[in-house]
Parts: structure tokens; C-alpha cells; sequence
């Protein structure tokens, strides 16, 4: 389900659609027209990966068919591709109807009927990843958690391929358990996880068994790492696993989580009763007293990992508190696993992202500069504070409130800082969170990069995730040096409001929402928007809220009849992270997403 956006109460504040940010829209509009009008009109064609540029764009779409026709000779017939146009207020793509979608320095896409999509594409290519494929880690490797249930075993799972998914390392989780709930349903007598029920142990380790020939057989076709996520609680069953890596030449790790502390065993019950599909629809209690049934079933059989086994290990004591390694492999990746899972734990707190006011960069349409806010970006900051002061601040039993915990990151640039400057908490200005810098593009306007530097907008439109500014940044630097944020979100214990900017909170929310790569420049994140990320065991719940009401043009592709919450609401209703948000990806007033 969407996301509803919610509103905060907003007295005093403008909307950003005033007469000046209409009359900046349709002069846009009118600029175009009048392109098109002198025959003039720029446009750039785009099949699979090449670009080219068109400074006088044909007048009809049967034209304009045959013009790719004769610019890509790889396309021999104009009945086996349709034109798609990239929207020119929202970075989403729509199938051309007519000449009137096609605007100045357009970039139109001929994409072949019946083809798989460039996302598609791009998971089938991302073995040979061009960007951490330094030979430093190019062997397979398979993750083999180990534990009883309700011990986090499924949350170390997904954030460990989460993590590598987002370094652009082609990872998946097999969990058993969803093979038994597929095969055999998810409502199975108590009974069947008992380790002394024959035929309830047959059928578990038959699905075991498909599990595994599915992981194997995904890494034979370039996948990079498998995580087998199942109990795995005796000698026998870690032998055989084992076993069967070592025949299919794949290094196989250990990762065992043991639990002693009552209270975090307690936490891990109760998310898992309210999150797992096997106690959908059953009350509260009944759910936690069968899952506390069937935990002290596998009781009976759990063998916890020793150094007989021979095995190469990570044990995990309440998720982070101590780790114990044993025989792992020498190796990079190794390395960043072992770093990672020590900065791991389970309490609950949310992560706020925003980006930072408007500046008067994003006014002029400007790439990159350190510009101050200008008075709506100012409002925004005032309206954030306030904001925030409500959401973290607990309220005791006799309705007073108590101190509470926040940091505050923003990005080294004045635009962020100021956003920050109402918010009376403790505040680190990190230079990981700076804009990806546009290098020779700084300063310029998207127009001016088509008029100017043609072989650089085209560069940018064929491959937005690689694409390097001249003497500047690509998104995929920009994740790089995010890398050390992710490790330092995981570690905090208290809530985090990150403020920052378009490309940077892109990748950020990427990880969070388990978005590979490609996806990163193509993410919604509007202006005066915080997101909250609250991590679970299954998934990123995911709030969002408009602090200022916007009214945004909408792309053809997502236009849909909603209706804002009311604006004394407070929440607004939370997802599981994935889906992309309603929210068109533009600044409002600008016309024009920016990076």
C-alpha cells in the first residue's frame, strides 16, 4: 500500500505554489513551446546504453520512429520498440502518445517490445559488477545462520544482504521457512517442529534440500553470495551443509545467534508474532504462547557451534554484545561481514531523513554551490524543529514530558547547517554527507548542460548511477563514502535526524528500503519531506510527513486520487519499505528533479 503523506500543522506558512513559482512553470512551458515553434527543438535519443543528440526534433512520432531507425542501426524495424520520454518535471518514464510529451532537451528511450527492463537487465549483470570488482573478493561465498527461533537470526540475515546488496555484491537470502510456508502452508500443528516427529523432520529437511539446490543453483547463474537462513541447531544438519558447499566449491561461514538476555528474547517474541506470516490473524497471546511452544521444541535438539565441527564461524551473544570468530578465510570481504555484524543490535529507534531546506540554488535551478536557504527553505527549518521536538519527546504516566535523546547530522554545507539552526540538540557536521559534487557542472542549470556540454547530458541520461560529473562525483562514489554513515547508523542506540541532500538521502534511504543501486538516482525524495525509518525484523517500517503543503505536478504514469490526511494527524501510515512513493521527484517551483 502507498503511503499516505501526512501534513503538520503549518500556520503561518506559504505554499510553494505562489504566483512567483507558477509564472517560473509556465514560462518553462512557454520557453519550449516557442522551441518547438522555431523548429528548433534539442532532444536526445537514447537505445540501451547509447545516447545520441538532435537539435531539430522531427514533428511527428512516425518521425520520429524512423529517425531512431536511422541513428541505431541495431533497430531494423520501427514496429519492434516503443518510444518512452522521461517526464520534465519528474525523473519517471511514460510511453510517448504524442508530440506535445516531447519538450526541449527531452530524452526520449526506443525500448524493445517484449524486453526484459533495464532493471531486469541490470540484476542479470551485476556479477560482474564494475564498481567493487577489484579481485580483491570475486569467489562465492554462502552465510549459514545458525540459532533458535527468536533469537534475530532473520534480522542479521536481512541486514547482512541488505548491506552487500547495496556495495553493489549480488546477494540473497534462502529462507527455509518460507519454502515450508509455500510448499506445505504456513498453519502447521505445533507438533511438526517437534525433532522427535519422524515425518515432521523428513518434510523440514526436504525443504531444507530445495532451499539449498535453489541457493546453489542462483550462484551458478551469478549471484555472488547466498545466506541459508533456517535453524540449522544440530551437528548433523551443519555437517551436511557443510558438506554440500564443499562439494559445489563454495566457502561456507557460520553465523551463529545466541541469545541470553531475557529481555532481548522477549523483544525478538513479540516482533516476530506480530510480523511472522505463520501467526497471521491469531490474537497477541495465543500467538506468543505457540512460538514460545515451538521454540522450546527445537530446545530439545539445539547444539550450539564448537570447535570440534571444524566449521568456519561468527557467533553473535545478544546481537553485538560479544562476537567469537573462529577459522574464518582471510579476505576483504570477510572483513567488512565481521565489522558490520559487530555494529549490530536490535533496539528499536527511528532514523529521520530530510533534505535541507530550499536554497536559493534550488530557486535558480542551480547545480551544487553552498547557497543559503531561501525564506520558505528558512520556514521549512522552523517547521522541522518544531516537528521534532514533538515526535521524540516521551511523555511520562502523569502527562509531563521528559528529556529526550536526539543527534542531529547534517552535511558540512550551509544549507543543511541552517536547516539545523532551530533544533536545540547536540549536532555533527559530517563531510560523508555533503551533495554529490558536480565538479565543472557546479553552478549551471540542467538547460545550460544540454546547450554547453551536449556529451556530458547525454553521458548522464544513458547511465545516471556510473555517470561522473567532469572533475566531480558519480552516484556510486557517493555510496562508497557513505559507507562509514551505515556503519554508524547501525551502532546508535537513540534516534538520528540526518539532514542532508537530494543524492546523499537517496542513497541513503536505498540501504534502509533494500534498493540495489540502479535504483539510487531514480528514488523519490521531495523538499520539506521527512522520512522515518524504523528498523524490524522483516523489514523497514517506513513513515513519511510533508511538513509544508506542496502542490506538485504530477507525472502522467502516477497521477492517482488521493487525499492528504488532515493536518492536525500526526502519523501517517506505515509501510514496509520498498514500494516507490506517490510523491512526484521534483523541487516544487523548479520543474526539474536535481541531483
Amino acid at each position: 500500500m502507498e503511503p499516505l503523506i501526512c501534513t503538520a500543522p503549518t500556520v503561518g506558512l506559504t505554499p510553494l505554489d505562489s504566483p512567483s513559482s507558477v509564472a517560473r512553470l509556465e514560462a518553462a512551458a512557454a520557453a519550449r513551446r516557442a522551441a518547438a515553434s522555431r523548429g528548433g527543438l534539442r532532444i536526445f535519443l537514447k537505445f540501451r546504453t547509447e545516447v545520441k543528440k538532435v537539435d531539430n526534433a522531427p514533428n511527428s512520432l512516425a518521425a520520429l520512429r524512423s529517425l531512431f531507425v536511422d541513428k541505431f542501426p541495431e533497430i531494423k524495424d520501427k514496429a519492434c520498440f516503443a518510444v518512452y520520454v522521461q517526464h520534465s518535471t519528474a525523473h519517471v518514464w511514460y510511453e510517448a502518445e504524442r508530440m506535445e510529451d516531447v519538450y526541449h532537451n527531452a530524452v526520449l528511450e526506443a525500448r524493445e517490445k517484449d524486453a526484459p527492463s533495464p532493471k531486469d537487465l541490470y540484476l542479470k549483470d551485476r556479477s560482474s559488477s564494475r564498481r567493487i570488482d577489484t579481485g580483491l573478493f570475486t569467489d562465492r561465498m554462502v552465510f549459514i545462520l545458525v540459532g533458535l527461533p527468536a533469537r534475530g537470526k532473520t534480522y542479521i540475515g536481512g541486514k547482512v544482504c541488505r548491506y552487500l546488496n547495496w556495495l553493489d555484491l549480488p546477494t540473497r537470502v534462502f529462507n527455509v521457512g518460507n519454502y515450508r510456508r509455500t510448499k506445505l502452508g504456513a498453519k502447521q500443528d505445533v507438533n511438526f517442529f517437534n525433532p522427535e516427529n519422524e515425518m515432521g523432520r523428513t518434510a523440514r529437511l526436504h525443504m531444507a534440500v530445495l532451499a539449498l539446490d535453489d541457493m546453489f543453483d542462483w550462484l551458478g547463474k551469478g549471484g555472488r553470495i547466498g545466506i541459508f537462513d533456517a535453524t540449522n541447531t544440530t551437528k548433523d544438519r551443519r555437517q551436511l551443509l557443510k558438506s554440500r558447499c564443499d562439494d559445489e566449491g563454495v566457502q561456507a561461514v557460520f553465523i551463529e545467534s545466541i541469545c541470553e538476555d531475557p529481555a532481548i528474547i522477549a523483544s525478538n517474541l513479540k516482533q516476530v508474532k506480530a510480523s511472522s506470516p505463520d501467526f497471521e490473524g491469531l490474537p497477541p497471546e495465543e500467538a506468543v504462547q505457540l512460538f514460545s511452544h515451538r521454540v522450546k521444541l527445537y530446545e530439545k535438539a539445539y547444539q550450539t557451534i564448537d570447535k570440534e565441527e571444524g566449521l568456519a564461524y561468527i557467533k553473535l551473544f545478544d546481537v553485538g554484545r560479544k562476537i567469537e570468530l573462529e577459522n574464518l578465510p582471510s579476505s576483504y570481504l570477510m572483513g567488512k561481514i565481521v565489522f558490520f555484524l559487530m555494529n549490530l543490535h536490535i533496539i528499536p529507534r527511528p532514523i529521520f531523513l530530510t533534505r535541507h531546506g530550499q536554497s536559493q540554488d534550488n530557486e535558480n535551478e542551480r547545480l551544487g554551490g553552498d547557497s543559503s536557504l531561501t525564506t520558505m527553505g528558512d520556514k521549512y527549518a522552523q517547521a522541522l524543529a518544531g516537528w521534532i521536538s514533538n515526535r521524540i519527546t516521551p511523555t511520562n504516566e502523569d502527562g509531563t514530558k521528559r528529556p529526550a535523546h536526539l543527534t542531529v547530522w547534517t552535511s558540512t554545507l550551509i544549507r543543511a547547517i541552517t536547516t539545523s539552526q532551530y533544533i536545540p540538540k547536540r549536532k555533527l557536521h559530517l563531510k560523508a554527507l555533503d551533495e554529490i559534487d558536480a565538479g565543472l557542472c557546479t553552478g549551471m542549470t540542467y538547460d545550460e548542460i544540454a546547450e554547453k556540454m551536449p556529451e556530458e547530458f547525454a553521458a548522464r541520461a544513458a547511465d545516471k548511477l556510473r555517470y561522473r560529473y567532469p572533475q566531480g562525483e558519480s552516484y556510486e562514489d557517493v555510496i562508497q563514502r557513505l559507507e562509514p554513515i551505515i556503519f554508524e547508523l547501525e551502532r546508535q542506540r537513540e534516534p538520528v535526524l540526518i539532514i542532508a541532500h537530494n543524492a546523499v538521502i537517496r542513497c541513503l534511504y536505498a540501504y534502509f528500503a533494500d534498493k540495489v543501486p540502479e535504483d539510487c538516482p531514480h528514488l523519490t525524495i521531495p523538499l520539506h519531506t521527512i522520512i522515518e525509518i524504523t528498523p524490524k525484523a522483516y523489514a523497514c517500517e517506513e513513515k513519511r510527513f510533508n511538513l509544508l503543503q506542496l502542490s506538485v505536478p504530477t507525472p502522467p504514469s502516477t497521477r492517482t486520487d488521493t487525499t492528504p490526511a488532515s493536518s492536525s494527524n500526526q502519523d501517517a501510515t506505515a509501510r514496509a519499505s520498498g514500494g516507490a512513493a506517490a510523491d512526484s521527484e521534483i523541487d516544487p517551483a523548479l520543474g526539474r528533479p536535481f541531483d
